[in-house]
């Protein structure tokens, strides 16, 4: 009999549930963003389930969570942009004989999929501005997957303002916010967003940052107060695991300021591998620290660190 995936943990006397990030399990069975990997989530019963998606060349949405093919494909070379949706399903995902896949083959598999709840959280990884015509694929999308029985759809975005415009076609729709762009720690060498290390010691380019005017606990209160203005009304807010530990050790708890401004939100700390160096430790201070939700590639060893911690 195959193993049931674990949907969420028992911590302290809270669920904390766990989203499959890229539809991975752990188990390494399948390449990541595939509809073989749906396929072992859906049947052996993942509640929360992570995709990215990005715009291929006819506008059409692809399976990918990179900018380019390389890292996610065995024989796809250059930006996702620059493929058609047809060729991209051409491609081999790395690892596997499996085909990539489009945003279409993903709706058309969670329509037929059985009755049960769950949560898919559409990833945009779209940084430019949305034209009309992608906001209305991605809305149809959406009204697509909504009909499914007992499926929750929640769109995350670090561009706030591609979230806006979906908001401003669809009020109602469900929303997630990650302030990455805004405000991150300093966690690799990488040229990206925000491309300034603050007087603080944080990734920030707002004028805040540079001087040292206020003690750090009250900067970041400020600053979370302006990044949760940007979007009113997002349903989930994803914290990078080395923002909430620099966070805390600066005296500000951002789980407990996202919770008390923001009532009913659900706080994600992404993402979390116990087998990597430091998992253990990020996982059990998110956990400590009141976290709604885990982003993990490795759900079967989340679940089995918590087992065995017996907390």
């Amino acid at each position: 009999m195959t193993e049931t995936l674990p949907a969420r943990v028992r911590h302290r006397g809270r669920d904390v549930l766990l989203k499959y990030h890229r539809l991975l399990t752990g188990s390494g069975i399948h390449p990541p963003n595939g509809l073989a990997a749906l396929g072992e989530c859906l049947d052996r019963g993942a509640e929360v389930l992570e995709i990215d998606i990005r715009l291929a060349a006819d506008g059409r949405f692809v399976m990918l969570h990179d900018k380019t093919l390389e890292r996610e494909t065995a024989d796809g070379v250059g930006p996702v942009a620059r493929l058609a949706s047809t060729a991209f399903t051409e491609l081999r995902l790395r690892g596997s004989d499996e085909r990539a896949c489009t945003f279409e083959q993903v709706i058309e598999r969670l329509e037929a999929a059985p009755y049960r709840p769950l949560k898919l959280q559409i990833d945009l990884k779209e940084a430019a501005p949305l034209s009309d015509a992608a906001i209305g694929v991605l809305l149809e999308a959406v009204d697509r997957l909504t009909a499914v029985p007992g499926l929750r759809v929640v769109v995350g975005c670090l561009a706030d303002w591609n979230l806006r415009a979906l908001r401003r076609e669809r009020p109602d729709l469900a929303v997630g916010l990650d302030f990455a762009f805004y405000l991150d720690a300093p966690v690799d060498g990488m040229p990206r967003l925000p491309t300034r290390l603050g007087s603080y010691g944080y990734l920030d380019d707002h004028p805040l940052a540079f001087d040292r005017s206020w003690p750090t606990a009250r900067y970041l209160e400020d600053r979370f107060a302006g990044l949760i203005a940007q979007v009113p009304g997002a349903v989930e807010y994803y914290l990078r695991k080395e923002l909430l530990a620099l966070c805390l050790a600066d005296g500000f708890d951002p789980i407990g300021y996202l919770h008390g401004h923001c009532p009913g939100c659900l706080v994600d700390v992404w993402t979390i591998d116990p087998e990597r160096d430091g998992g253990e430790a990020a996982l059990l201070q998110a956990l400590d620290a009141g976290a709604d939700q885990i982003t993990t590639n490795q759900s079967l060893q989340v679940a089995a660190w918590v087992e065995r911690a017996g907390r």
